[in-house]
């Protein structure tokens, strides 16, 4: 047997993303263990998508298995869920992995803190904080008695868990790089201002979401026609196709299209977009953008004492101030986007400063990768 040959170390992670953005953070998450760990062989089980199983997770439930909307929904599946969280407990009881990495999605992933936590010695590792400073706080408490180590992706939340004790570090937001490397790769086409007007439509990844946004959105997109010269995308998201299906005649005027949204948004004068990930993403992209967002009555009413923010637009609370404006349940009408549109589409002067004051964003979350420094992290306090 040669004496200069190393068998490779093999260690077991287990990782658990619950939807779709959580899927795209984690596969990063993986790839950048698997660079950092040349002399380990792992191996990822848990919960994930497809771009997670591509980078070699084992899933013992796909996210696609787990999306919901709202309470109702959630209610609906309880039964589903819980059996979720007792096979994950199961499985982890049963291989004791090295180490147990969280991603968001609260509902599901401090539930199952919470039960492995009871027979799980190693290291619990939380990567992509739940907005427990905007709902929900008092899960705080469980973050703190469950959880080893809290990643973060806003500078802002470090000073959150530290207050309650919990051992929080600034990773950096994932979604910098990745807009970074788009913007190094895809310089923004020059068009005069004052000649076609492009405007994107996001208008959610949620069959409900387009239920619930679509008609006020149509009736938007048919005044602006009438005023003026536009080109319209509406971005469909993965799956969605058959939620357009009621529309489809509305729609026949306007491009409906998959491709990507980056692209889409950095090419456009103004950006229709739903709270969530992609108001990032527009601040980030340095675009023009109205936020908005309608639930059922019944989730606004069971959300609305909880909520402790008075903004979903992660730029205005970054800010600290109303840089983009929101237009949220009763608030989203035809009439008040309409009047907000045609003063980006229209007012260079009101256009330009909030293209300035988008800015901001980059300079408070710095240029930190996030997907490296939290694997490093992760290594570090794991031991793997």
């Amino acid at each position: 047997m040669p004496g200069n040959t190393k068998s490779q170390v093999a260690k077991t992670i287990f990782i658990a993303a619950g939807e779709q953005s959580g899927d795209m953070h984690g596969a990063a998450l993986m790839k950048e263990l698997i660079q950092q760990s040349p002399g380990s062989q792992l191996s990822f089980s848990g919960l994930g998508g497809a771009s997670m199983i591509s980078e070699g997770l084992s899933a013992l439930y796909k996210t696609s298995d787990l999306a919901t909307v709202g309470f109702k929904d959630v209610i609906r599946k309880y039964s589903f869920f819980k059996k979720v969280i007792t096979d994950c407990s199961g499985y982890i009881r049963l291989n004791n992995p090295d180490v147990v990495i969280l991603i968001d999605y609260p509902g599901m992933n401090i539930r199952i803190a919470e039960e492995i936590r009871k027979f799980y010695a190693k290291k619990i590792i939380y990567y992509i904080s739940p907005q427990l400073w905007a709902w929900h706080e008092k899960r705080v408490y469980k973050i703190k008695k469950f959880v080893d180590k809290m990643l973060v992706v806003f500078p802002f939340e470090v000073d959150f868990y530290r207050k309650y004790g919990v051992d929080a570090h600034y990773a950096g937001h994932p979604l910098v790089k990745n807009i970074q490397s788009f913007l190094n790769d895809n310089p923004k086409k020059n068009r005069a201002f004052g000649t076609e007007k492009v405007v994107t439509v996001l208008p959610g990844s949620r069959k409900d979401e387009i239920r619930l946004h679509m008609p006020v959105l149509i009736e938007t997109l048919n005044q602006l026609s009438r005023e003026f010269d536009i080109r319209v995308n509406i971005s469909i998201a993965p799956g969605l196709e058959a939620a357009f299906k009621d529309y489809n005649m509305k729609l026949m005027k306007y491009n409906l299209t998959s491709e990507n949204v980056y692209n889409l948004v950095l090419n456009s004068d103004l950006v229709l977009t739903k709270a969530g990930t992609s108001t990032m993403e527009c601040s980030l992209l340095g675009i023009p953008h109205i936020i908005f967002y309608r639930t059922s009555p019944i989730n606004y009413f069971l959300l609305k004492p909880i909520v402790k923010v008075n903004n979903l637009g992660i730029v205005n609370i970054l800010a600290k101030k109303n840089i983009v404006k929101e237009f949220i349940q009763s608030d989203f009408t035809a009439d008040k986007l309409l009047f907000e549109a045609r003063e980006i589409l229209v007012n260079a002067h009101y256009r330009n400063k909030m293209i300035n004051e988008l800015k901001a964003v980059w300079n408070i979350l710095g240029s930190s990768d996030a997907s490296f420094n939290a694997a490093k992290i992760i290594k570090e306090t794991a031991g793997i």
